[in-house]
């Protein structure tokens, strides 16, 4: 997608606006938006005309006297000529229609995306994945609903309004009066019911945003739940969640109903007295018979098209509430600016903690607090403490993933509020404690987000990482599919793939997340010498619950409430027997 597109979303999407707004997801296409209405204003032609020409025919075999056989074949193939030409039209307007409205969604899906590679981690995190997937597809699909609800509901019933008005005015302006009635009524209606209507989509959409949370998290929790045998317990929480979102669709379908219903009884007392009045009229000869006809044909296309607007104010309700839920991505301030900042062209690793705070939002204690600590380059520091105590928290500072509420990150002499975190990360490796593998294959996982690299240079990270037996015995080998999050591996195999997409980056920081807590003792003893070759020269910090994988750390830090309370080598911390020496005995 174009770099224009994406920030004229970024910088000009107002959820406040939605008219306005809706229009400016067209960027690009107003062109095509313009051919398509005169297309299907032509094409749609055949409908206005048709009152006038069944009026002029009554009045041409009512008055044989003033009108020959001729005029009357003239307005028949006159007529045909106007209904052919809708095959044409039709199709050039649903090309040139299609086209803007496709590119509509690619330009909004591919700028919601890329908005999400930008927001921060702790905008992401407070944010259900299920939620956020509802706004990249069901609400852009809500929004094509909404722009064909407008081009062919909307639009058209407009022009039929202003086509009857404008004729009827023209013909016999008292009639006219029966049309303007109906506005103050249609004013009423949507009145008295866009409040609630608005009230229950925001409850629909907020319920079904819950829903595919919802069954996200059931799908992973499936062997957990079979292991455990509480599939009952599963569903009955599932059938809860349906149970609502049943009654919220209830609820709006209901006053949907009852909007419609109001609507169409309204109009249709209107009609039936605009037809008293001019038969009235055609009874004392002040209009001809196929000018009943010719005005009742028109109020009846204007009652259609009052009720049409009306029965689509649901949809375009639904439209409007999914222009907010996509704003809360598009305008949310929360995005890690790197724009303009230093670039990083070389890491070394020296880190300097400086009285560096933090605090979660919606917390009244500091997660991190005053932490001052000094990393040199190429040093292996491990973290440990209780959960809770901030370790992992402070991980998140050194990705870059947060920022310090008070104090400051000094990377290299510089500090890492001025940094471009992007160019930064490009030096930075992190094998987490729950690998994270995508359902590519084997290479692909490996590789993610690198150039090409050879086979030869692929096999020799996967023999230092311990992965290369287990690689080559797999059906394809490096281009074996992995399934979804790399079902097919154990645990132990899939962290070695981790620390080879380590490897394969060759960072100069490396951060391991209790990269071993949940392995046997064979898979810890692979990945331990897989890890000792991977930290070989680099700055390494490591999270670790299991003591015993530390030993080899050259610094120990001991973490307690978000602060540094010990600080040393294995030996020296259990010389002092302080926390460090506790938490060793408690794991013996």
């Amino acid at each position: 997608m174009p770099e224009r597109s994406y920030r004229q979303l970024e910088f000009n999407y107002r959820s406040s606006n939605p008219l306005r707004n809706l229009l400016h997801l067209y960027e690009g296409e107003h062109l095509k938006l313009v051919l398509a209405v005169i297309f299907f204003t032509i094409k749609n032609s055949p409908v206005w005309i048709l009152p006038v020409v069944i009026a002029r025919m009554i009045n041409i075999v009512s008055d044989t006297s003033k009108y020959s056989i001729n005029d009357l074949w003239l307005v028949g193939a006159g007529f045909f000529v106007i209904i052919i030409q809708n095959i044409p039209t039709h199709t050039l307007y649903v090309r040139v229609f299609s086209s803007a409205l496709n590119t509509m969604q690619l330009n909004l899906r591919s700028s919601i995306v890329r908005r999400l590679q930008e927001l921060s981690i702790s905008f992401i995190g407070d944010k259900q994945s299920g939620r956020l997937e509802s706004k990249v597809l069901r609400d852009v699909e809500i929004l094509e609903i909404l722009s064909r609800n407008i081009m062919n509901s909307a639009f058209p019933a407009v022009l039929t309004i202003a086509v009857a008005f404008g004729v009827t005015v023209a013909r016999q302006p008292l009639v006219a009066i029966f049309y303007i009635i109906s506005v103050p009524i249609s004013s009423g209606l949507v009145f008295l019911f866009s409040g609630k209507m608005t009230k229950r989509n925001m409850e629909y959409r907020s319920e079904i945003e819950s829903l595919s949370a919802s069954v996200i998290e059931m799908i992973q929790m499936i062997p957990i739940t079979r292991a455990h045998g509480v599939e009952g317990i599963e569903l009955d929480k599932m059938n809860s969640r349906l149970d609502r979102v049943k009654e919220r669709g209830i609820r709006l379908e209901v006053l949907g109903a009852l909007f419609g219903a109001s609507s169409w009884t309204s109009f249709q007392i209107i009609m039936l007295v605009c037809l008293l009045f001019t038969s009235y009229l055609a009874y004392h000869k002040v209009i001809n018979v196929g000018d009943v006809v010719l005005f009742q044909s028109y109020f009846a296309m204007i009652v259609a098209s009052v009720n049409s607007i009306l029965n689509s104010y649901p949809e375009l309700a639904r439209g409007f509430e999914s222009i907010r839920s996509i704003g809360e991505i598009l305008e949310s301030p929360d995005i890690e600016q790197n724009a303009g900042k230093g670039s990083v062209s070389s890491v070394a690793g020296h880190f300097v903690f400086e009285n560096v705070s933090y605090i979660y939002d919606g917390s009244d204690r500091p997660a991190i607090r005053n932490f001052s600590v000094e990393i040199s380059a190429g040093e292996t520091v491990a973290f440990v403490g209780e959960s809770g105590s901030g370790k992992s928290t402070l991980m998140s500072l050194v990705i870059g993933f947060r920022r310090p509420s008070a104090g400051r990150i000094i990377l290299d002499g510089r500090d890492m509020q001025e940094l471009d975190l992007r160019q930064y990360r490009r030096y930075l490796a992190v094998v987490p404690q729950t690998t994270l593998l995508f359902s590519g294959t084997v290479r692909e996982n490996i590789l993610y987000g690198l150039d090409k690299v050879s086979d030869r240079a692929l096999w020799e990270i996967l023999a230092l990482s311990n992965a290369a037996d287990f690689v080559a015995e797999l059906p394809k080998g490096l281009d074996t599919p992995l399934g979804e999050l790399g079902a097919r591996l154990s645990g132990g195999q899939r962290q070695r793939l981790s620390i080879a997409r380590a490897l394969a980056r060759d960072p100069r920081v490396i951060v391991l997340d209790e990269a071993t807590s949940s392995l046997d003792v064979v898979s810890e003893s692979l990945i331990q010498e897989a890890i000792q070759r991977l930290v070989r020269g680099r700055t390494t910090l490591i999270v670790a619950h299991r003591l015993s994988t530390i030993r080899n750390a050259g610094r120990i830090i001991v973490m307690k409430n978000g602060s540094c309370v010990e600080s040393g080598t294995h030996e020296e911390l259990m010389s002092a027997r302080g926390e460090f020496y506790r938490f060793k005995m408690l794991q013996q």
